[in-house]
């Protein structure tokens, strides 16, 4: 039986082994490495270049492992005074005290600690032991060094500081330059020039100081900006250019206008990359790319949400399967290809290309091995492309500083919209091949060669028809071939024509532009399982089956509405028809939103789509539901929990030490792209009762069946609708439909000829008998007689929030006409009208339209007119008249016989 030190030893070894990097700074049994007591000695220690110290603790003692590694938190690196507050405990169990080499089959038992604000440390899991081998130690080691709380003050601070420089310069440059600035980016950016400039500085300085100190004697940072020119311009020489043939342009412009204002910018950017080397940041991620959220200005305009760090882990870890390729092999990047259609700042072609790597490490790749991947990655391996010009360029050079290897031509673009023959990636439905606008007016697509120079004219001035930047080459394409991609994630926009927001509504495009790129998608889309009112997110699951090869991987974030609405059926039948390994991953009850979300700054719940593509269409795949109990919100435990959920059971609670961090079930996809609505579920209870409903069965929860009846839907039974765009309006609304409406000032009011159950409210409407809300004034004649004669008595909710409406259905006496909140279902009987009302509010009647409404939003489901006419309900109008004369007195034994609400 060997002892502790023995045991530490090996691990330590095997750590440096598991990540080539740091072969030079795992140290084991060692002292004098804090500073607060030279004589502690530390188990193992991980203190790199270029990430925070890590201490790893292990035990044989029951709960000293976790003792210690919370002790270790606050200490500093002796060496240059980093701060630990990330430590990890091993337990050592007795199988590892008898082992004598320790291997990758063998299982550790470990937990994270890490240095909470304000005090105190933070554990994951809170309890019990993650189970992994010392490669999965490794890598939470290499992930979650920097603490979530320190990354975003992080990004605050440096995003101030690019505002401040963006500012400098916009107070002191001449309008003239303002708009020569503009021009020269091309904007069809989510940012404004000035912004946008500094950031691409900000980036520049960023790759010089990684470089500083290496083999290319590259001088260090400095604010005066020819010495800027003159550095970026020896680094532009080497390899990088599609970082700084921008960004030195602009300086080059800026200087000689505003050398002052130029230079103080330069000084507040310096300031920023200070700080990012300060926290031990910049090595692996692209700071630049992660502000870019914080910066951007019209991405709830275009519904475009860029993926949050942890989500974008899970959803590559998730995906990225340990038995898809020969990992060890160097040039596996020759034939493996990563792709993002939709890849914004490129947080999940960075997190993918990581989680390679990773694979790639753990196979036994070394420093050498590493370089020559990552030339083959950028030039080959990952394609990407996006339809703003400066996210695609982060995407580019946040993958190209994961490492100091040069590198030649990308894969990675920007393939804009606008005009009659341009939507962006869209136009992958049509094509292999999209122009990459970046080279084609920029000239900056390329690590190396190639050279981007002013188009001038025969006088030697600037031609101002043309953008500023122009390439000498013929243009260059991003390629994206059908069937090619080994792995596909994506994070689409969302952007759907509805409630005032328009697609295609991006920075620079007229109406006009947006007009004709709608009416291009539609003509692409045609004959594409999807459909245009899903919007966007539909077209591009759509794209990932095209562009994923048979055995490939799709990895999406998604709307939750995907597995509701009834615009998503079609989508939703290709998913089923053409996956194998359907997983859709969910966090329950409206905890992932906001700070939490999987996109930042969206209040939309969405989910995980993770798949197989099959080689050809086929019979319907099971669908596997996963609901997390907690959101993902730090790095290096989204990948724990990846793994969690890949190896729990199909069926029932997803454990992680020993807590449940979620459950699982499967369930069978009903015909024609049914909902899904057993996602964000916490059981199968619903989902079980939902199924016999449809079946016209109704069933107990423990599966005992109560009684049988005919089925058939709400649209075959009524007249429904018609929808609240045509009734009318409010007033100081869109003028729209046949009425102006104005609220009903009590009972009195609410009797008349031009009513409408406009509005829900969950005060006042709490019976099934209430009175309408809003009276009409006749806004268009021929409409309002049409509207007259839709007059209904029976209204249906077409957005019910379950936390505080009491009422899915209700009847008013007098005939009325529906609203925003409420549609009319009409019907020659009103025996059948009082029948429905029963079963609408009755623990099944609530349980079908549950099953069905968009959920959205935690506690509310959502529901178009279109998608209530497929509302499953029983068929009440081939009931004898003596059940329907005892349906009709059992709803007015309920409601009462007073005329207003009871």
């Amino acid at each position: 039986m060997r002892g502790e030190r023995d045991f530490n030893y090996e691990l330590g070894a095997a750590i440096r082994k598991a990540k080539p990097a740091w072969k030079k700074s795992v140290f084991v049994e060692e002292t004098r490495l804090l500073r607060e007591s030279k004589g502690l000695q530390v188990d193992i220690l991980i203190a790199g270049r270029d990430a925070p110290p890590v201490a790893i603790e292990p035990s044989y003692a029951r709960g000293d492992a976790d003792r210690d590694a919370a002790e270790r938190l606050g200490k500093h690196y002796a060496r240059n005074g980093d701060e630990i507050k990330t430590a990890i405990a091993v337990e050592i169990d007795e199988g590892q005290r008898r082992t004598r080499r320790l291997t990758r089959r063998h299982r550790i038992r470990y937990a994270v600690h890490q240095k909470a604000p304000g005090g105190g440390s933070r554990r994951f899991p809170a309890s019990g032991f993650i189970e992994g081998s010392y490669l999965d130690i490794a890598r939470l080691a290499s992930s979650a060094s920097v603490p979530r709380e320190d990354a975003e003050g992080v990004a605050r601070e440096v995003c101030a500081l690019v505002n401040a420089a963006a500012a400098k310069l916009g107070d002191s440059i001449p309008q003239s330059h303002l708009e020569m600035i503009s021009r020269t980016l091309y904007q069809r950016s989510a940012l404004t020039g000035l912004r946008t400039t500094a950031l691409l500085w900000l980036n520049s300085m960023l790759v010089q100081r990684m470089l500083f100190g290496g083999v290319h004697a590259i001088p260090p940072l400095s604010p005066v900006p020819s010495r800027c020119v003159d550095a970026w311009s020896r680094i532009r020489e080497i390899n990088w250019k599609a970082i700084f043939e921008p960004a030195i342009l602009i300086l080059d412009d800026v200087r000689r206008a505003s050398p002052g204002p130029a230079a103080e910018s330069l000084g507040l950017l310096q300031e920023a990359v200070e700080i990012i080397d300060a926290s031990k940041m910049g090595g692996g991620i692209s700071i630049g790319a992660e502000l870019f959220p914080l910066l951007a200005g019209d991405r709830k305009e275009s519904a475009a949400f860029y993926t949050q760090a942890p989500a974008a882990e899970f959803l590559a870890a998730a995906t990225i399967k340990d038995d898809m390729a020969e990992w060890g092999d160097p040039d596996l990047f020759d034939g493996f290809r990563i792709t993002d259609l939709s890849c914004g700042t490129g947080t999940l072609l960075r997190f993918g290309y990581r989680q390679v790597r990773t694979y790639h490490e753990q196979a036994g790749g070394t420093e050498e091995t590493l370089e020559r991947l990552h030339s083959a990655a950028l030039e080959r391996g990952i394609c990407g492309a996006d339809v703003s010009p400066i996210a695609s360029h982060l995407t580019s050079t946040s993958l190209a500083v994961m490492s100091k290897q040069p590198y030649g031509e990308t894969n990675i673009g920007w393939v804009g919209a606008g005009g009659g023959d341009r939507t962006g990636s869209i136009e992958y439905l049509a094509t292999s091949a999209v122009q990459d606008l970046l080279a084609k007016e920029f000239g900056m697509a390329a690590g190396q060669g190639g050279d981007a120079r002013r188009r001038r004219g025969a006088a030697g001035k600037v031609d101002d028809t043309m953008p500023e930047w122009a390439a000498d080459r013929p243009p260059r394409p991003v390629v994206a071939r059908d069937e090619d991609s080994d792995v596909v994630l994506m994070n689409p926009p969302y952007s759907r024509t509805r409630g005032g927001q328009s697609t295609f509504d991006i920075s620079g495009l007229s109406g006009a532009e947006r007009k004709a790129c709608q009416k291009r998608w539609g003509k692409l889309i045609r004959g594409e399982p999807c459909d245009k009112r899903a919007g966007m997110a539909a077209t591009f699951l759509c794209l990932a089956r095209r562009k994923a090869k048979p055995g490939g991987r799709i990895g999406l974030v998604l709307p939750r509405t995907a597995a509701f609405a009834d615009t998503w059926s079609r989508t939703r039948e290709m998913v089923e028809t053409w996956f194998d390994d359907v997983t859709v991953v969910a966090v329950a009850g409206g905890r992932a939103l906001g700070r939490n979300a999987l996109s930042a700054e969206t209040y939309m719940e969405e989910m995980f789509l993770i798949a197989t593509r099959r080689e050809r269409e086929g019979d319907r795949s099971p669908i596997r539901c996963v609901t997390l109990h907690e959101p993902l919100t730090r790095v290096g435990e989204a990948a724990e929990i990846a793994r969690a959920v890949a190896g729990g059971p199909e069926d029932g609670p997803i454990m992680l030490g020993l807590g449940e961090i979620g459950v699982s079930h499967m369930f069978e996809p009903l015909d024609g792209g049914e909902p899904w609505s057993a996602v964000g579920s916490l059981g199968d209870a619903l989902e079980m009762i939902k199924n016999g409903l449809l079946g016209g069965r109704l069933l107990c929860t423990d599966g005992a069946e109560a009684s049988t009846f005919k089925m058939t839907t709400i649209g075959e039974l009524f007249d429904v609708g018609p929808t609240h765009d045509i009734i009318g309006h409010r007033k100081g609304k869109d003028p729209r439909g046949a009425f102006t409406f104005t609220p009903v000032a009590g009972a009195t009011d609410a009797v008349g000829r031009h009513r409408a159950m406009w509005s829900a409210d969950s005060k006042t409407q709490r019976s099934m008998r209430t009175l309408p809300t809003h009276k009409g004034a006749v806004h268009d004649k021929a409409r309002a007689e049409a509207m007259w004669g839709r007059r209904t008595t029976l209204f249906y909710q077409r957005d019910m929030r379950w936390t505080s409406q009491a009422v899915l259905s209700v009847m008013t006496r007098s005939g009325a006409m529906g609203g925003r909140a409420w549609t009319g279902l009409s019907h020659g009987d009103e025996r059948v009208k009082k029948a429905f009302a029963l079963w609408a509010n009755s623990v099944y009647g609530m349980v079908t339209y549950w099953a069905t409404g968009q959920r959205t939003q935690h506690g509310r489901s959502t529901m178009q007119v279109n998608a209530i006419r497929g509302v499953k309900c029983p068929d009440f109008a081939a009931l004898g008249g003596a059940a329907l004369d005892r349906a009709a007195a059992a709803f007015d034994g309920i409601v009462g016989g007073g005329g207003g609400s009871t």
